[in-house]
């Protein structure tokens, strides 16, 4: 695509040049290019999860990457950014950020491998982002060259943050993901402090729709799973890593009675929030969850675990792969057992597939699943009534809206009904702030 260059009039003579590679008119994929002439930083570098495609590569190094939380869509292309780059950029993010980075990056070369997608990077390039990861802290600003950049919590998973960037006598909020209703896992996001935005680069990934209250749909959720357990069968919980330690908190605070095992990623995920606890909302609740919780770590435990009534949280979450195989074909004609999902279906996965068909497809499976489905939107993004109390709230000058499926909508939304000044790049553009 041919870039364009469009121009956002501002009082000032000194611009900054946004280059849009990646997350424009489209969820995820975020790398939003900051460059005032000093510096090159990189807002993210992420990786589409649906389609396996990464953002626009680009075509001056950048200095720097921030990273704003561990999800591949955000994080999943760095070590790409790290191959290509003669001179490396320096990488920024939170402690909690890194260990989860870690994680899903090791596992996106495997699963590349597995779905003859291999990424653009090797194991070796990951070890190197990690070895030169600065880690910073929430409200303890840090600089790259002139500029000066603070975070504050983001409210979508542990550590998970919003940039204040501060280049060029402007201030710009690039929100990443964020929440403000607090969740089981961590508190809402926290921007009461932030003044004065001169530019607004926000996620509009729920622009389309409000979600239901989290305490409405957490309780409705444990209370299927108990239901499902005290009726005699398996409650079979497929669940993305991250969101593991939520789900256990969750079963944690409506009480569990009755087994929960965990298997896969979500092993490491809840061990990684337990060591993060400042990013959490209530940490003791995760280890006394912990405490009940069952590990599974052995292919006897986890043919043993299906044979009982309990509930089981494993990856993964899309259901392409990972252990949620095995115990779908144990219980997957069984009516006193469930398959209960808990959030979005990633288009393109297994798991969307068995939404809309009420199949279970694979490369080497294919099942009527009979079994009785929910699916519960414990979604950890701001729906539509918390982005436009997120834009009142701040009231930016200007509003850039990325990361979602109907960013020109939104905008005109925010123009017409708040008379800001609202724009939807497409990706490829180069707009001059």
């Amino acid at each position: 695509m041919k870039n364009k260059q469009t121009k956002i009039r501002t009082n000032t003579d000194r611009s900054i040049k946004i280059e849009c590679n990646g997350g424009f008119r489209e969820v995820g994929n975020n790398a939003v290019i900051l460059d005032n002439g000093k510096e090159r930083i990189s807002m993210e570098f992420g990786f589409n999860v649906s389609d396996g495609i990464g953002p626009l590569l680009p075509k001056t190094p950048v200095d720097s990457v921030i990273i704003c939380h561990g999800h591949l869509d955000h994080c999943g292309s760095v070590p790409e950014l790290w191959n290509i780059q003669k001179k490396k950029p320096k990488i920024f993010g939170t402690q909690a950020t890194k260990d989860l980075a870690e994680l899903v990056l090791y596992d996106s070369l495997k699963v590349g491998k597995l779905k003859g997608k291999p990424r653009n990077f090797g194991r070796n390039d990951i070890r190197n982002v990690l070895h030169n990861w600065t880690i910073v802290n929430y409200k303890k600003p840090f600089t790259i060259g002139s500029t000066k950049i603070t975070f504050y919590d983001a409210g979508h998973i542990p550590g998970s943050a919003m940039a204040l960037i501060e280049m060029s006598g402007k201030k710009i909020l690039y929100t990443s993901d964020f929440k403000i209703e607090e969740t089981q896992l961590v508190r809402g996001a926290d921007y009461s402090k932030i003044k004065d935005v001169d530019l607004l680069i926000m996620e509009t990934t729920y622009s389309s729709r409000s979600l239901d209250k989290r305490a409405k749909i957490e309780k409705a959720f444990a209370e299927q799973v108990k239901k499902t357990v005290k009726g005699g069968g398996v409650a079979l919980i497929p669940s993305f890593a991250i969101r593991a330690p939520e789900l256990l908190m969750i079963l944690e605070k409506y009480g569990i009675d009755f087994p929960v095992y965990v298997d896969g990623m979500g092993r490491s995920a809840i061990a990684i929030s337990a060591r993060n606890s400042k990013f959490l909302r209530n940490s003791v609740q995760l280890k006394s969850g912990m405490k009940k919780a069952i590990l599974i770590k052995t292919q006897e435990q986890r043919r043993k675990a299906a044979t009982k009534p309990c509930a089981i949280i494993t990856t993964g979450g899309s259901m392409d792969g990972g252990p949620i195989a095995h115990y779908i074909k144990h219980i997957y004609t069984d009516p006193k057992s469930a398959l209960i999902t808990a959030g979005y279906q990633i288009p393109g996965t297994a798991g969307k597939y068995l939404a809309d068909t009420g199949r279970y497809v694979t490369e080497d499976i294919d099942l009527k699943v009979k079994c009785p489905m929910y699916n519960f939107e414990l979604s950890s993004h701001a729906g539509r009534d918390e982005l436009l109390t997120l834009v009142k709230d701040l009231r930016p000058k200007k509003v850039l809206c990325i990361h979602g499926s109907h960013c020109p909508r939104f905008a005109m939304e925010l123009r017409s009904q708040l008379s800001i000044d609202a724009i939807a790049p497409k990706q490829g553009e180069e707009l001059v702030f």
